[in-house]
């Protein structure tokens, strides 16, 4: 008789600190006397992977795998589609059920689907838990939500519910010597389009440290955040993107300093992140000026035909060849750094929409260069902060002016008051 396994098809949440899909694997597991195996399967091709966000990734994974040895779970690592995992493991096993992470993205969504076609007709139970949001997406909201505004209460009002920490006290008996280890690492990352690594450690362990370093040093400085030297900023968003850092217990920590500042962090981390989570889920054209507000693809389009004083390709803002010495400085930090300071970020893809010949051109160009540089690309935050710059998602009309029509308009000598940014002391060159 084959041994029963309860896999965990390891995705979202690269951790093991509260990590509620694989606290639900293990439980599973144990109530169907089944052992646990971690698989996180290597999609071919999948959008925008590159060494920079892979490398981030699989050192990650490492710490995951070596942590999960110590109790006797497995963390194996296939190349291909993780349906093609599991029709091997069904071979060798009886697989009782597969538990994944909840997703909202389109590029996932569609391998979800193949696997639970494929569990339907195996007779292998197929569970999706949340990992990414304080409220899970479809309990805070059932419907798309319009603004910050109509979707605030309905989380506040319940995710105190959900801030108890969770442990995982699980451990069994069986053989890891095949787990994914870190001398595979450099192998792999010979398959991807080679980018400059990033500075940030990757990790849930470096994930938890960045936490702590800005309770203790940042928060206080967190009503400042927009100026870029004010280090009021969190720099989370990359480990909230990979799910090496628990949104819950970012929140809960954070809450329970009682700072001043503890409430302006939760507007941004929860709210208006949970926000964007609902956005992509409910939205699926969030990638397309058709996922706007009516309002705003009137408005973007009664000004199509207004004279731009400046056009460029995608390749020229790439290599930061624009007019405008602020944009070029922050296209620079994007491509060496694989970050960019939130404030210095909208104005960033604000712009884009002023020097393209139409709006999906600016949506396009954005996607290519958030997902490409950016290390926390790829991301429901990324894709509704691109609508939110370039048709008006969540933000109300605005003034009528020349091109944006009535989405919100930012300038550069406001940002450069705001940030107190010089582009003049960073180098310009790509």
């Amino acid at each position: 008789m084959k041994e029963s396994i309860v896999v965990y098809w390891m995705s979202r949440a690269i951790r093991v600190d509260e990590n509620p899909a694989l606290v639900e694997v293990c439980k599973t597991a144990k109530e169907h006397g089944a052992k646990v195996i971690v698989v996180f399967a290597l999609i071919p091709n999948f959008p925008y992977a590159n060494t920079r966000n892979m490398d981030f990734l699989l050192k990650g994974l490492v710490e995951v795998s070596d942590k999960l040895a110590k109790k006797g779970i497995p963390l194996l690592l296939y190349q291909g589609h993780a349906i093609d995992a599991f029709e091997y493991f069904q071979d060798k096993y009886h697989i009782h059920a597969i538990i994944n992470e909840h997703h909202v993205l389109k590029p996932f969504l569609s391998s979800q689907e193949k696997v639970r076609e494929w569990c339907l007709y195996q007779d292998v139970d197929f569970v999706l838990v949340n990992t990414a949001c304080v409220v899970p997406v479809e309990e805070a909201s059932g419907k798309l939500e319009f603004a910050a505004k109509t979707i605030r209460s309905k989380i506040t009002n319940k995710y105190k519910g959900y801030l108890d920490e969770i442990n995982l006290s699980y451990s069994q008996h069986m053989d890891t010597s095949g787990r994914f280890t870190i001398d595979q690492i450099e192998t792999l990352l010979g398959n991807y389009p080679q980018l400059k690594l990033s500075k940030l450690t990757p990790g849930e362990e470096a994930a938890n440290q960045v936490l702590s370093d800005f309770i203790e040093n940042g928060l206080d400085n967190y009503d400042l955040r927009n100026r870029f030297d004010s280090k009021g900023q969190s720099y989370l968003s990359a480990y909230l993107h990979f799910g090496m850092i628990s949104p819950v217990k970012m929140i809960r920590e954070v809450e329970k300093t009682n700072h001043r500042n503890a409430p302006l962090f939760v507007e941004e981390a929860m709210v208006r992140r949970e926000l964007a989570e609902n956005y992509c889920h409910y939205q699926k054209k969030y990638d397309s000026l058709q996922g706007a507000w009516p309002w705003a693809i009137a408005t973007l389009s009664s000004h199509l035909n207004d004279p731009r004083e400046y056009i460029y390709t995608k390749e020229q803002f790439e290599k930061a060849q624009t007019h405008d010495d602020l944009w070029n400085a922050c296209q620079c930090m994007v491509v060496e750094d694989g970050y960019l300071h939130s404030y210095l970020r909208m104005y960033w893809a604000k712009m884009v929409l002023l020097w393209t010949k139409h709006p999906q051109d600016a949506i396009d160009i954005l996607i290519y260069l958030n997902d490409t540089y950016f290390l926390d690309g790829r991301d429901p935050n990324g894709y509704t902060g691109i609508m939110w710059c370039v048709a008006g998602v969540h933000d109300r009309p605005w003034f009528n002016r020349p091109i944006i029509g009535l989405i919100r308009a930012m300038g550069k000598d406001g940002t450069l008051k705001k940030t107190k940014f010089d582009p003049r002391r960073l180098k310009h060159d790509i």
